[in-house]
């Protein structure tokens, strides 16, 4: 299976059912009271992170998720079954952003985490519900709410904990064989390598271990799409110490500068990593050469080491100084983690605006339009039934301070007020 680390696909939650609007009747009961059900909850859309899964490849056939819509509501108050929930696994490591904000939906880096990324809409109400002692007889009842509908980008970012950074033959792939139990394709290619690859670097207890990453070899302009390297610097995003490999007789100052350049362009904060440089294939040049450039390297004050994945030099004391630097995940995650969207429904606030309107008469209407404040969402929800429901809805609005909110902006007697596209006249009940 090919390597998939983003993918764009869409998700549209459930709508809610409908709820009844339903009457009781019986053989000696004419006219019964309401029994209308409610309408069942649309179904919602999850990731969830599961291991061995490496790749969005599996996702690739089917773009397009959509839970199913909540049964109606019936007579006798019998309520609608819910829809069934949608559960997309992706692998651990997988980050959702929503297309449209550029919002963090979900941040999955545990085995069995799961996070809502469309929420399915809630069922109506029915008309059982709206009774009263002035109200005996509703004849309207709730529409199901949409569920939620968007794009979202989801990217595979490697839960590594030591990322290796390099350019190409940089030496980054005999390094990783050397230091894990890993087996990556070693070949003297002047590209990359295509996929990420994972190792494990065990210490001097079998459970005191952590993973190393070859991250794809990077090349100059890679943070400006070129080559692989925008595929690829995602990965070294959550890796908790970078190691910079550089090939000894290949201009290792120049390399470490160019490396830094990218990552800046990138991610400045990449830069705050914790950082050691790995000073690879010592053993083609003269001892005195591999000291000056020591010297050279030190200036950008990172830990230089000395090493040679071919010859197994300077291994131990690589390996060593990696556990020694390793910050804890709680200390990295306090000070890397992603802010993730927030599961709670945010109502807009409320907004008034006056327009005036001349009509065929040559008077001025005066219009009221009302946005936010949820307002306009009550409305849709008695669309079916909106000359039925207006009582309930005027009252409804009374009570959450849509009209004390008109009075303070100087709204008078008579006005139009516009929701939605419903109209009504303004009544000063002071």
């Amino acid at each position: 299976m090919a390597f998939r680390d983003i993918l764009e696909i869409e998700v549209i939650g459930g709508n809610g059912g409908d709820g009844s609007m339903s009457f009781h009747r019986a053989k000696y009961m004419a006219k019964g009271g309401p029994d209308g059900g409610h309408g069942g909850k649309g179904g919602t859309i999850y990731l969830r992170a599961v291991e061995g899964v490496e790749s969005l490849e599996r996702l690739l056939g089917r773009r397009i998720f959509k839970a199913g819509t909540g049964n109606g509501g019936e007579g006798r108050l019998r309520n609608g079954a819910d829809a069934e929930d949608i559960i997309i696994d992706v692998p651990v490591g997988t980050t959702a952003f929503d297309v449209a904000s550029g919002k963090v939906v979900a941040d999955l880096t545990t085995p069995g985490q799961m996070k809502m990324v469309a929420r399915g809409g809630a069922g109506g109400r029915g008309n059982s519900v709206f009774a009263s002692s002035t109200r005996q007889a509703p004849r309207f009842a709730e529409i199901g709410v949409r569920g939620q509908r968007r794009r979202i980008r989801l990217e595979l970012r490697l839960i590594a904990d030591v990322g290796l950074v390099g350019y190409p033959n940089a030496g980054k792939s005999s390094l990783l064989a050397a230091l894990s139990n890993a087996n990556p394709m070693i070949a003297a290619y002047p590209f990359t390598t295509l996929s990420p690859i994972l190792g494990v670097v065990k210490g001097d207890h079998d459970e005191v271990r952590f993973t190393l990453a070859d991250i794809p070899g990077i090349i100059e302009g890679a943070s400006e799409g070129k080559g692989l390297g925008l595929e690829f610097l995602r990965h070294i995003s959550r890796t908790r110490v970078l190691i910079y490999v550089l090939d000894v007789a290949i201009d290792p100052v120049r390399e470490l500068e160019a490396l830094q350049n990218e990552l800046r362009s990138y991610d400045p904060s990449l830069l705050e990593n914790v950082a050691l440089i790995a000073l690879n294939k010592i053993d083609t040049v003269d001892s005195d050469v591999s000291m000056m450039v020591e010297d050279e390297l030190a200036e950008f004050g990172l830990p230089v080491l000395q090493v040679s994945a071919a010859e197994r030099t300077g291994l131990d004391e690589l390996r060593r100084a990696l556990f020694e630097l390793l910050p804890s995940r709680e200390l990295w995650a306090q000070t890397h983690g992603l802010e993730v969207e927030s599961d709670e429904i945010v109502v807009p606030p409320l907004e008034l605006e006056l327009r005036e309107e001349v009509q065929k008469d040559g008077s001025t209407e005066r219009i009221w339009l009302v946005t936010g404040g949820g307002f306009e969402e009550k409305i849709e929800r008695f669309a079916r039934h909106l000359e039925d429901a207006a009582e309930y809805l005027s009252g409804l609005f009374k009570r959450q301070g849509l009209y004390n909110a008109l009075r303070r902006v100087g709204a008078r007697e008579g006005d139009t007020v516009d929701i939605g596209g419903l109209r009504f006249e303004y009544f000063d009940e002071e």
